[in-house]
Parts: structure tokens; C-alpha cells; sequence
């Protein structure tokens, strides 16, 4: 802290007026800030705003200050809470509507328990059952009748009925379904959900809303829904769970986490469907695929003349992103998940400064990428 001086232009002491960031800034007149550089009360120049400049282009007052970041958190804490009342009030419509729905259902089952007389039904069975084993046939063959009596009135009923009132359980299922569907609530719901999810990770995971927005630019859609479809603390980092979930999916985005370096992160995302044992490919024209480093931050486009080779998933042998089809790939994972390699620069454009005519360490922070943990997601779009 400063001792610093009164000031002479404007008559107050220049101390302790306003911290501007963490370095501790100070304002002050021109000739003050002149006086104390000369007599070195003041160590960097830097750190000083002057109350004459200020005064004169006060445009650039805060240009030294963080105010444009808290601006911005404050102004998405702002949107978050329109964005949570939106969603509050579409799950309160949402539940209305389920509410209707529900009120329509219990009222169709209970007109079709009334045409199809339940009560009655249940009476002349008991009726049936408790009978003793050795009573007389007349009396069997009244049940009969009656049984024969009810079905008959059950089908004349069926005649005069409405469809609204005896619609079999199938037309009722796929007629709520309709509703549901048509309704579109669930899907608005969902969509204010997705976008609250996008703010979110704009300001506490800004790489991963950074991969998000990269898909939706490469395919030229908007993304509705991220959907895990694995996870290996879940289902167990085996190729046979890869499997499970991804054999006939596209659009799947891959996380991994190693154990080298202090864990870590790279990925994936190609938008063509994974098959087993099927060759690599995709298309060299607007192929939207890239690799990335959660780790560095960076973000390693498919070369579109080489996007022929963009994944292969082979149970018995590899997971591969990129690559020539002899040996020669940009991301390698074999079945024991901590052999390997990464050869960037094959399929996907390596960044500079990376040797892509052999193995390297970019994407793995080592040769081998010893993974730990895997998530994949499947991206939906509009």
C-alpha cells in the first residue's frame, strides 16, 4: 500500500480511492502521478489510472478494470434466472396438460369397464368358483346361461356404443400418444433446458461449449439434446459396454480421461454411424469430424481430401479415429484401453509444431494413452 500524498488539483488524499483488480490500482491527477514517479513512491506506472484522463474520456475509465467479465457473469446469472422461470413455467404448464391427459385416460378406461359390464363379469365368475364340486348340472348349466347372456349383451352394447366410448386399448395408447407428440410441450420444455445447459457451460466449462458450438457450425444444424449413452464408471470401461452402446449410433461425441500427466482429456466427435468389424470411413467433402484436447484447449479438424478414414470401431483390435488403413492413425485406443498411439496429422490436421510423421505426445500428454475413464454422448439435432 501506497503513502501516498494530498492531491493538489483536487484537494483529497490519494489513497485507497478504488481497487481496480487485484493489482491494486490507484487513481490520480496527472501532476501527483508525475511527482511520485520522480520520487519513486510509485513502482509501476501501470497500476495508475489518471483522474484527469478519466475526467476528460471518461469512455475509458474502466478500461484497466475487470467490469466487462463481472458484466458479463452478471448479465448470465441475469438470463439464468429468466431461463429457470421459463422452464418453471413450462413444467407447470407441462403438468397441467399431464393432468388433462390423465383426467382423459382414467375417463376412456372407465367408459370401457362400463360397456364391458366389469362388475358383472366378476360377479358370475365368483359365482362359478364357489360352487361346491358336487353340485347339479342345472345349476352349472344357470351359470352358463347367464355367462352366454352377459357376452350377448356385451356385443349389442358394442353395437350402440360410441368409439369414444369403446376404443380398445391400443387406440387409447396410440391416441395419448398423439397428444403427447402434437402437444410439442415436452420438446419446448427440453429446448429451454438444452439452452439453459449451453449458458451454463459457456461460463463454467467454456472449452466444452466451445466443442458444442464447433458441431453445430461443422453440420450446420442446432443441437437439441446431448444424450449419454456411456459411461465407463458406470457400465464399466470394457470394449463389450463400448459396444453395446454404440453399434449402430452416429453422431456420438467420445470423452477420455488418462492417467498421464495428471489426468489428461481428449476426445472426439464424428457424425457417421459406428459399426463392428466395419472399415473406417466417412465423407472428404464436408466431413464436420474432429479430434480435440480438453487438456490444451485445442480443436483438430478432419483434412477434407483425407476424411475417408474418420473411426473404426473393431472389438477384437481397436477403437481409431483418422488413419490410412496400415497403421498409420491419428488416435488409436487398442482393447486393454492404456496401449496405443497418436499420430495427429494423418486424418486430422495436426497443430504446429507437431511432428505428424511419427508418434507423438500432443493428445495423450504420453506415447500411450493409458485411459481411465470414457463418456460418450450422441449429439440430436433439430
Amino acid at each position: 500500500m501506497y503513502n501516498l500524498p494530498f492531491c493538489p488539483i483536487h484537494s483529497y488524499q490519494i489513497l485507497n480511492l478504488l481497487e481496480l483488480r487485484a493489482h491494486d490500482a490507484r487513481l490520480i491527477c496527472g501532476s501527483c502521478l508525475l511527482n511520485l514517479v520522480q520520487t519513486q513512491q510509485i513502482e509501476d506506472i501501470r497500476n495508475v489510472v489518471d483522474l484527469i484522463q478519466v475526467y476528460n474520456h471518461p469512455e475509458n475509465a474502466f478500461k484497466f478494470t475487470d467490469v466487462r467479465e463481472r458484466t458479463v457473469l452478471a448479465s448470465f446469472l441475469y438470463d439464468q434466472r429468466i431461463q429457470i422461470n421459463m422452464i418453471k413455467q413450462k413444467i407447470e404448464q407441462l403438468l397441467d396438460e399431464l393432468a388433462t391427459w390423465q383426467s382423459e385416460l382414467v375417463q376412456q378406461s372407465t367408459n370401457l369397464l362400463n360397456v364391458i359390464k366389469k362388475d358383472e363379469f366378476k360377479q358370475l365368475f365368483e359365482q362359478l368358483a364357489n360352487l361346491d364340486k358336487g353340485v347339479r348340472i342345472e345349476v352349472i348349466q344357470e351359470i352358463q346361461n347367464k355367462f352366454y347372456n352377459y357376452f350377448k349383451s356385451i356385443e349389442v352394447m358394442n353395437q350402440v356404443s360410441t368409439q369414444k366410448d369403446f376404443e380398445n386399448l391400443d387406440q387409447i395408447y396410440d391416441n395419448m400418444n398423439k397428444k403427447i407428440v402434437q402437444s410439442g410441450k415436452f420438446e419446448e420444455l427440453f429446448q429451454f433446458i438444452n439452452k439453459t445447459e449451453a449458458d451454463y457451460l459457456q461460463i463454467a466449462n467454456p472449452f466444452t461449449h466451445l466443442i458444442m458450438n464447433t458441431i453445430q457450425q461443422n453440420v450446420k444444424r442446432q443441437i437439441i439434446k446431448k444424450m449419454l449413452i456411456y459411461q465407463s464408471q458406470k457400465h464399466g470401461l470394457t470394449f463389450n459396454a463400448i459396444k453395446a452402446a454404440i453399434v449402430g449410433r452416429q453422431n456420438l461425441l467420445w470423452f477420455f480421461k488418462s492417467s498421464n500427466n495428471q489426468c489428461t482429456e481428449f476426445g472426439g466427435y464424428t457424425p457417421y454411424s459406428w459399426q463392428d468389424e466395419a472399415k473406417p470411413y466417412g465423407a472428404t467433402v464436408s466431413n464436420p469430424s474432429f479430434l480435440f484436447s480438453k487438456t490444451l484447449k485445442q480443436i483438430y479438424p478432419i483434412i477434407l481430401d483425407r476424411g475417408g478414414c474418420a473411426q473404426q470401431f473393431a472389438q477384437s483390435s481397436f477403437i481409431l479415429f483418422g488413419g490410412t488403413c496400415n497403421g498409420d492413425e491419428d488416435l488409436r485406443i487398442n482393447p486393454d484401453f492404456k496401449s496405443g498411439y497418436s499420430r495427429l496429422g494423418v486424418s486430422y490436421k495436426a497443430p504446429q509444431g507437431v511432428d505428424s510423421t511419427k508418434y507423438s505426445t500432443h493428445l495423450f500428454g504420453a506415447l500411450a494413452p493409458n485411459v481411465i475413464e470414457c463418456e460418450i454422448y450422441q449429439i440430436f439435432f433439430e
